[in-house]
């Protein structure tokens, strides 16, 4: 059977015997001890530099196990040893100072009450004292916690807490997640989750090994999972009656199929449900209604949105007060993004705080609050557009992506607020852009529309991006029908609406190849936002236009387009219109003879572009760099083209919807072939699908080179260790290692010793998975 839980263990060692440890014993670990390398380094820094270390973190997050490990390192550089307390299992406060001295041997030793008792057997010792599970009785191990600190200068205290002591020189460090795999399951034996997940695989189905058939499923129930160690823990053991890809199947956010824990656990940690729930019983009545209200966001929420949404009038306690207090409790968690704090709560959290928003009957009052705030949110963006904020409401908006969702699933519920959800799905026409979002988009547009609205002006707002996100993914017959349908309500007239429908007609006849009429209706366009102060745009028509005239081969007039957008976008720091000017006009450059000219222009416009982390703005650049380098430099060329087809990929859209530009790459295909021949194109394009984003930008900037072809990692075992860890993952002990190999039992365990110690591991099962992903790697069964 799998053990099931980082938190848990130590407690099944301790209150399910019920004996205390001697002084300077800990627990001994049954199951192998995964990963951590940093941040036992980090803890290990903070305890050389402070006497107080507590670890805080969500139940089953890893605290106990850490702890322990950290104190079987450190047990050399206390001369008079290291003390595990176990508070768990403590039911009262009074107990804990009794605790203490019953795990340092103190019990029946002195007549004096157990704090002095304490204080004078530690005042003159060099020891780590560790305070496990303090959050129940978090007063009283705080005030023994500086009694020890103040009388007994060379004891250090290790402590485990779902909240800090708040002593006077504690420091708190909050115990991570696991390192969570990459995509599509690539680098599964470097994440520590996976080691962690296929470590109890194997002990509670033995047998239990990855594969090409299971690598994607393993990967994505540590992803659900989010590296939560008690979680794959119990995911673990169900490998017992389902497959993993069943397993992955079968978890949802509430994660419902990890209820089954260990017999001889704690209640509140044998499963994550009870492990949740001790946590909300630990909470007062203002954390359990913010627990509950903060639960209506989904993927996170920033200051301003928690006091719109969560605050009411009539309550006592200030609310970024109790906020604080669910951080410190481990409910939730801060991250700094540059000057902005997020907060972030865990799916099954997040469960358990919407059943108690129903329970008190606040659900439909603070949901609607959510909606309006998030709405008014994409107004504001809006609104903001063409100036220097232009970035930072692009980071907002990819931040608040799951809100903002939400919040028009909300509109499509309620025909109230479909209007709303109609001009907001308008307003975020150039955010769904940036974002890549062209199908989601489209989607909301389609279920937003399918309601009934009278409102004229938002159901055009929503037809126009509707009209624009088909275009660009080159789906031309949905296009025109949207266009159409928009054009019957609007009517005919001169009005804003109008203007927004023929600058959309501008864009469809550009993508259908009627450049004529493109460019006549982009500078009708145009010319009404112009007069009437739609600065925004009218920049936006220039910039269309500017790729019209590019497409109409006239290099000339798409530099004059230029000139006059950017003098709409430079004055205000405006960067994303700016950006796709300086792209067309970099291959106008080009087009004219100037490559240096045109790949500075390109260069300038990739450097904005990774500002705003905008996909397919920067497969844009990288595609018409690699044009203006097919000629001179046609590898890099053919790299960039490689790397240029990941970013169309991801987005569902690509360049070559533009006939013109379809041309002008496959002209730059047929080039570079010709001169590199098939064999060292297609290694080329290969070396470019397998480059990251920033390494790609890298290379088409100029900043680094590309790897070299077929590049392979030096390996780091010798021959004979590589032979040895082949036995381990085949399941040979020691003794049958050495037999096989003929050589002493102590010489296969040195062997053994230095496998672990090169590949950062701490257990053979580590090495055995290992071994099984280079077998993969190699395509070997």
């Amino acid at each position: 059977m799998a053990s099931f839980g980082d938190d848990v263990l130590e407690e099944q060692m301790t209150e399910a015997l019920a004996v205390p440890d001697p002084a300077g014993q800990l627990p001994a670990e049954v199951t192998s001890f995964v990963g951590r390398r940093f941040e036992r380094s980090t803890v290990r820094e903070l305890l050389s530099e402070y006497r107080l270390v507590t670890l805080t973190g969500f139940g089953g997050i890893g605290k106990t196990r850490l702890a322990m490990r950290m104190a079987a390192e450190l047990r050399r550089v206390h001369p008079d040893g290291v003390c595990f307390v176990p508070l768990g299992a403590l039911e009262v406060a009074e107990e804990v100072p009794d605790q203490v001295a019953a795990s340092l041997g103190l019990t029946g030793r002195s007549p004096a009450s157990s704090p002095a008792a304490i204080v004078d057997y530690l005042r003159e010792r060099t020891m780590l004292l560790v305070l496990d599970n303090c959050e129940h009785v978090v007063d009283a191990a705080a005030v023994l916690a500086e009694t020890v600190l103040r009388s007994c200068p060379t004891v250090r205290i290790l402590a485990t807490s779902r909240e800090p002591l708040r002593v006077e020189g504690e420091v708190a460090h909050a115990v991570t997640p696991l390192s969570l795999p990459g995509g599509a399951g690539a680098g599964l034996q470097e994440s520590e989750a996976v080691q962690l997940f296929l470590d109890r695989a194997r002990a509670s189905a033995p047998g239990f090994t990855l594969n090409n058939e299971n690598r994607a499923a393993v990967a994505a129930i540590c992803r659900k999972l989010e590296g939560i160690p008690l979680a794959l823990e119990l995911a673990a053991a169900r490998l017992t009656t389902l497959s993993a890809y069943e397993l992955e199947q079968g978890l949802t956010d509430r994660w419902e199929l990890l209820s089954r824990g260990r017999r001889t656990a704690p209640h509140r940690q044998s499963t994550m449900a009870a492990c949740i729930e001790w946590s909300f019983d630990l909470c007062t009545p203002a954390e359990r209604r913010l627990w509950a209200r903060v639960a209506v966001f989904v993927d996170g929420f920033e200051h301003d949105a928690v006091r719109v949404v969560c605050a009411a009038p009539d309550e006592a306690e200030p609310l970024l007060e109790t906020l604080a207090s669910l951080v410190d409790k481990s409910v939730l968690t801060a991250t700094r993004e540059g000057a902005t704090t997020r907060f972030r709560m865990l799916p099954p959290l997040r469960q358990r705080g919407l059943a108690e928003l129903e329970r008190i009957g606040e659900a439909t009052a603070v949901r609607q609050r959510h909606r309006d705030f998030h709405l008014d949110l994409v107004a504001r963006a809006h609104a903001a557009w063409l100036g220097a904020d232009q970035l930072g409401w692009i980071d907002r908006v990819r931040r608040e992506l799951g809100n903002i969702t939400e919040a028009l699933e909300q509109c499509v519920a309620d025909p109230q607020a479909t209007a709303a959800g109609l001009r907001a799905c308008g307003h975020l026409l150039e955010y769904v852009h940036i974002l890549g979002l062209f199908r989601q988009g489209r989607r909301w547009a389609e279920h937003l529309l399918a309601v009934a609205s009278d409102d004229v002006d938002a159901r055009v707002r929503a037809l126009r991006a509707a009209t624009a996100w088909a275009t660009i993914q080159g789906d031309l017959p949905a296009a025109t029908a949207l266009l159409a349908e928009a054009e019957e309500l609007a009517g005919p007239g001169y009005g804003e609406l109008q203007t927004l429908l023929v600058q959309a007609a501008g864009l469809v006849a550009q993508y259908a190849g009627q450049l004529e009429e493109s460019e006549r209706l982009l500078v009708e366009a145009d010319r009404r936002f112009t007069r009437t102060g739609e600065l925004a745009e009218a920049a936006h028509c220039r910039m269309l236009l500017v790729i019209t005239a590019v497409l109409r081969d006239q290099p000339d007039r798409a530099l004059e387009f230029h000139r006059s957008c950017l003098a709409l976008t430079e004055p205000v720091g405006e960067g994303w219109v700016r950006s796709w000017s300086l792209w067309a006009a970099g291959i106008a450059e080009w087009m004219r003879g100037d490559t240096a000219a045109g790949q500075r222009m390109l260069a300038q416009c990739l450097r904005l572009e990774r500002a705003m982390a905008e996909r397919i703005g920067i497969g844009s650049v990288m595609e018409a760099m690699a044009w203006t380098l097919a000629h001179g430099d046609p590898e890099r060329a053919v790299v960039l083209m490689g790397a240029t087809q990941n970013e169309w990929e991801r987005v569902g859209a690509a360049i070559d919807a533009l006939p013109g530009f379809a041309v002008r790459h496959r002209e730059a295909e047929a080039t570079a072939r010709a001169q590199l021949g098939d064999v060292r194109y297609d290694e080329a394009h290969a070396r470019g699908r397998a480059l990251d984003q920033a390494a790609a930008i890298a290379l088409c900037l100029g900043e680094r080179a590309a790897p070299p072809v077929a590049a392979v990692p030096k390996p780091v075992l010798t021959r004979r260790e590589r032979q040895i860890a082949e036995l381990i993952h085949q399941g040979l002990t020691n003794r049958e290692i050495a037999d096989a190999l003929v050589i002493s039992t102590r010489t296969a365990e040195g062997h053994v010793e230095h496998i672990l110690t090169k590949l950062g591991f701490t257990s053979r099962t580590q090495v055995a998975a290992w071994v099984a992903e280079q077998h993969l790697a190699e395509g070997r069964s």
